[in-house]
């Protein structure tokens, strides 16, 4: 659960040291555009996929972009 009930279906990129991304409101016929979005922030080496680059469902759909995590 990512407590998106109201944006449901919801799907989170994220690695460490990279962006992490949670995009909403997707459905079963946005699984093409779910693993493109994957497989273009997978490609990253910090997770910023460019906005034009990423599928429209996934312009959207943003509902958090989280920065990585200082590592101390």
């Amino acid at each position: 659960c990512l407590s998106n009930c109201n944006r449901a279906c919801t799907v989170a990129f994220a690695g460490p040291g990279r962006w992490s991304y949670v995009h909403g409101g997707l459905g079963p016929d946005s699984l093409d555009d779910v693993l493109t979005g994957a497989t273009r922030y997978a490609a990253t080496s910090d997770g910023l996929v460019p906005w034009r680059e990423r599928p429209d469902i996934l312009r959207k759909g943003v509902i958090a972009r989280i920065p990585p995590l200082a590592r101390s």
